[in-house]
């Protein structure tokens, strides 16, 4: 009865700032339960990484271990690099039944397109063919260019296109035929003939197929682990055929680029799964 009016006022003022506190509160309790519910977006999850060094792990010891029987001559070496392209055409219908994009179906179409031909390529491998017949020379180059097919359909799809990749796409024929021209022109005249353009011709698709991922700085930003995968194998395929490498060297790398295949088809399955 005896406070003043001043000290009325501030207890006043006091008691509606503590309500509006409380109401402020209820009302951003749930916005924050909420947030905090809400999941984060993970891609490759620590699941994920076990699994995946798991199988590098797994993988490169049973290569080994087929390698060593291969030398004993326990199976055909063939039926071996079979059993390798029969998961990676697994993976490639996989991809075509799981995407969405149609980039990425088109990619996983040239991918059986490719496991068909390395397929017809290992069976007359295993009937004794000549190697350096030209039947193999045709197989190796649709090979090759149904890989570089996929390879540019799955470095385009949820890649960002900045302005080099269009200078890239544009220049990336035009230097691989002028540099087919200038190394046939260089060539002896006597070693000139359809199966050594063909067979050039294999070369620079396996380059290509190398700098579709390797030189384009969009695929390490929004694809890094598929970019070091995908590039990694042509670069093995394509030392092994400059370098003329034959045996259990052959035999061995031979796998490790299909594991390698494996595992990029295998990242890409997994991390397309968070978009389908």
């Amino acid at each position: 009865m005896i406070q003043s009016e001043m000290e009325h006022a501030k207890k006043s003022v006091k008691m509606i700032e503590a309500k509006l506190d409380d109401k402020v509160q209820i009302i951003d309790t749930p916005k924050k339960a909420e947030t905090l519910a809400s999941p984060l977006p993970i891609i490759w999850t620590p699941r994920f990484i076990v699994i995946f060094t798991l199988l590098l792990v797994i993988g490169l010891s049973v290569a080994s271990l087929l390698t060593q029987g291969w030398l004993n001559h326990y199976y055909a070496g063939e039926w071996v690099l079979l059993s390798y392209v029969a998961l990676i055409s697994g993976c490639w219908i996989s991809v075509i039944a799981l995407a969405r994009s149609a980039w990425m179906r088109t990619g996983g179409i040239f991918g059986c397109i490719w496991a068909i031909f390395t397929s017809i390529s290992l069976i007359l491998s295993w009937l004794s063919v000549d190697p350096h017949s030209t039947i193999l020379t045709h197989l190796h180059a649709a090979t090759n260019s149904s890989l570089l097919s996929a390879y540019i359909c799955l470095s385009i799809d949820y890649t960002p296109f900045h302005r080099w990749d269009g200078w890239f796409f544009r220049f990336a024929p035009i230097a691989s035929g002028c540099t087919l021209a200038i190394i046939y022109l260089l060539i002896p005249i006597e070693m000139r003939s359809l199966s050594t353009l063909e067979s050039m011709i294999s070369t620079i698709l396996l380059t290509l197929c190398i700098l579709v991922w390797w030189m384009r700085f969009s695929c390490w930003q929004a694809q890094p682990g598929p970019t070091f995968l995908f590039g990694i194998v042509p670069i093995i395929w394509l030392l092994l055929t400059l370098s003329n490498a034959a045996g259990d060297t052959m035999f061995f790398f031979s796998q490790v680029a299909l594991l390698g295949l494996l595992l990029a088809l295998l990242r890409i399955l997994q991390g397309g799964s968070k978009r389908y």
